[in-house]
């Protein structure tokens, strides 16, 4: 019992000084201790129907199919001095038309991840988290994707934290972190966007469960087209670990924010949660409050929108009906408030929201079927250069795993 609890502290130790996590959901501390693994592979492949391939008003939306298809591999090895766990999914998404706003029918569909951990004595680790997309549909829960898809996008996220112990109860950790996009279609590159953070924490464990701590993180934005903007944020948060049953993380504080010589100060809000509810049913979910630089250029008036203020909320649930039969559902919303424009731009509101129902059947072990429905609405604005649009999208697939 005893060896279990260390493992366990230690795990959430990772986490804690792993905070920069590529999803939103990451946040939370993990429920139950991960378990290692040899290296997995698979394969799968889908078929769907897109109600909205060119991404655009319901007027002049073009309907059509696609198929996709692609690899995965992952290992995990918590047992070592050198813990490390890694997933790769390697892919592609063919069109019969063109398709996301752009003029291809040629998609790629890649993920890489992986972390290392590396305790240098009892009270002291350092942890690198990579995350690497390039996909063209966005990955909402990431804190960086714009609200809408627009073709291949490269999405990373480099993370290394350092963490030490000053005694039974305190400890410190600085961070430094990488991360950003970048657009292959030339219309939406005036996004393209890259940040370099660092940061300083202290600790307080009030217990095995419950973990205290003081922050601040500076942050700097640097956009292809449009202002770059520094931002100095500073919050209190709590982290609620090794519940049987959930978990969750939850911070506060304020975000001083510097741009074309103005500065402001905005309240941040960050909540992420698990929880598995009864046996086979859990759930996930985060909020993020802060102000972005997110899609604050307008090309075609030449203007910037110096403030954009954004919150991010999602949620998922996955049904154990049987050990055959699961059932998924998701929900995402993106609110996005510009304001400050310059010359005297109107402000105006962003959302996007997307809905998502689905089942899984294994067939055997190794063989899983999939059928999943996504819906997505779009209301950019009435300034805004992205179209309004509704967009709904069934695919039906196999995966099977050796």
């Amino acid at each position: 019992m005893k060896s279990t609890v260390l493992k366990a502290l230690a795990l959430s130790g990772i986490l804690a000084v792993s905070s920069n996590g590529f999803s939103l959901y990451d946040s939370a501390p993990p429920i139950g201790l991960p378990e290692s693994h040899n290296v997995k592979y698979g394969v799968y492949t889908s078929v769907g129907y897109d109600s909205n391939l060119n991404n655009t008003d319901r007027a002049n939306r073009e309907d059509g199919g696609f198929v996709r298809f692609g690899v995965t591999a992952s290992y995990a090895d918590y047992e070592a001095a050198t813990k490390k766990q890694f997933s790769a999914r390697i892919g592609g998404q063919l069109y019969d038309k063109d398709a996301m706003g752009t003029d291809e029918r040629t998609f790629s569909d890649i993920s890489i991840s992986g972390t290392l951990s590396h305790a240098f004595s009892a009270g002291s680790q350092y942890v690198l988290d990579v995350d690497l997309d390039y996909t063209p549909e966005p990955d909402y829960s990431n804190g960086i994707s714009a609200a809408n898809t627009q073709g291949n996008c490269l999405s990373w996220s480099i993370s290394n934290a350092y963490s030490r112990m000053i005694d039974c109860r305190w400890s410190w950790t600085a961070n430094v972190s990488y991360n950003g996009n970048i657009y292959t279609d030339s219309f939406y590159e005036q996004d393209d966007r890259t940040y370099i953070s660092g940061g300083l924490s202290l600790n307080l464990r009030q217990n095995s469960r419950t973990t205290y701590g003081l922050n601040t993180t500076i942050r700097h934005e640097d956009r292809s087209e449009g202002l770059d903007s520094d931002s100095w944020f500073t919050n209190l948060s709590v982290a609620h670990a090794l519940s049987p049953t959930d978990s969750f993380s939850f911070s506060v504080g304020v975000q001083a924010k510097f741009i074309d010589g103005n500065s402001d100060l905005y309240p941040t809000i960050d909540f992420s949660y698990r929880r598995v509810l009864t046996k086979g049913l859990s759930a996930r979910a985060y909020a993020r409050f802060s102000n972005e630089n997110v899609d604050t250029f307008s090309r075609g008036g030449n203007v910037n929108y110096l403030s954009n203020n954004t919150l991010r909320v999602g949620a998922n649930l996955d049904y154990e009906f049987t050990h055959k039969v699961t059932f998924t559902g998701g929900v995402a919303l993106i609110h996005s408030e510009y304001s400050e424009g310059q010359y005297g731009s109107p402000d105006y509101d962003s959302s996007t929201a997307s809905f998502s129902v689905g089942m899984r059947y294994k067939f055997t072990n190794q063989l899983t079927g999939s059928i999943n429905y996504t819906y997505t609405y779009g209301d950019p604005g009435s300034v805004s250069y992205i179209n309004h649009y509704n967009r709904d999208v069934i695919t039906a697939g196999l995966s099977y795993s050796f």
